[in-house]
């Protein structure tokens, strides 16, 4: 690539150098064509005589210097030479060389520069843990939704372009008008201290937050997340006092997942189980079989039962009298 260089007698210029000069005539050109009506429609407002006699209200309203009007797209007539300008640096980067001929570039058709504004990348934090969200709208830490609730990084800007400016020109005249105050203090009501050291200042009452292990009901120790005891970790079954049920549904911060656990046992009446021994061979018969597997006797009542089968006590004769005697009195009575 060769490299840019001047000459005293004619001022030809190569390679990058001719580029910018030639852009620097295109912005001088574009910049006196955009000024020349506004310079010629500003001079003859003092030379006028009857501008200072006319209404407040015919006089046309002066454009705010703290307004700025927004940047006009730039034209770019040389956009051919521009690109072979690119491709020679390219070139001699890797090393190679790019010849007059070599370059085919189109016809020089004039570009628009695109303008874009700069944007700033938002980052929103869950309102619950302070954790910064990923590209997934669910909180890697307490697997919190993102709602409306978690804080925006920078904040919304409000959609009306008035309330912006004007917020924005308020804000700068009321710097350059008031000067910077500071805060009041605030009248604190303190007491001196009994061992003579630091006044005493009134603070709010605040109640001291409790965590209790539900394994071994241990109040577990500030800011730590392990249960003394049994080495617990704090999970969302760990009772907390007082309990925040209505901001905390699906557990605390920082709370870990409950670990599984049988349930309780069910107590139920004992029961013996029943075995069958035939009577023959004393063998002893199995859960659903019919018949002995050694002699082949077939189950019947002689078969021995273990358990014994419970049999209902036969009534006394004696009370069964009494009975009987009291039903007859009973009876003649009522006849």
């Amino acid at each position: 690539m060769s490299t840019p260089q001047t000459q005293s007698g004619e001022g030809k210029q190569d390679g990058l150098s001719r580029v910018i000069s030639r852009m620097r005539t295109v912005l001088r050109r574009t910049s006196s064509t955009k000024t020349a009506p506004k310079s010629t429609k500003e001079i003859p407002a003092p030379v006028q005589p009857e501008s200072s006699k006319a209404p407040a209200a015919t006089q046309p309203k002066q454009p705010n210097p703290l307004i700025k009007s927004p940047a006009e797209p730039t034209v770019l007539s040389n956009w051919g030479v521009i690109q072979e300008e690119k491709a020679r640096i390219l070139f001699a980067k890797y090393g190679l060389t790019l010849g007059p001929g070599e370059w085919k570039a189109a016809s020089d058709v004039p570009v628009q520069r695109v303008t874009k504004t700069i944007r700033m990348r938002v980052r929103r934090t869950c309102h619950r843990c302070q954790t910064t969200f990923g590209p997934d709208k669910v909180c890697v830490n307490c697997q919190h939704v993102r709602c409306k609730k978690c804080p925006r990084h920078p904040p919304a800007k409000p959609k009306d372009q008035k309330e912006r400016t004007e917020t924005a020109l308020q804000t700068i005249l009321a710097q350059k008008t008031d000067p910077v105050r500071p805060k009041p203090s605030v009248h604190q009501l303190t007491i001196p201290s009994r061992t003579g050291g630091q006044d005493l200042i009134r603070k709010p009452v605040r109640q001291r937050v409790r965590r209790t292990c539900h394994r071994c009901h241990t109040v577990f120790a500030p800011h730590a997340t392990e249960c003394t005891s049994c080495r617990h970790i704090r999970c969302k079954t760990c009772p907390r006092d007082p309990p925040k049920l209505h901001k905390y549904p699906d557990g605390y911060p920082g709370d870990a997942e409950p670990p599984f656990e049988p349930p309780a046992r069910t107590w139920k009446r004992p029961r013996q189980r029943v075995r069958y021994t035939c009577h023959l061979c004393s063998n002893v018969l199995r859960s659903g079989e019919k018949n002995c597997s050694s002699c082949g006797q077939e189950k019947c009542a002689e078969t021995i039962r273990d358990p014994p089968k419970k049999q209902k006590p036969e009534p006394d004769p004696e009370i069964v009298r009494r009975v009987e005697e009291r039903l007859a009195n009973i009876r003649v009575s009522e006849t």
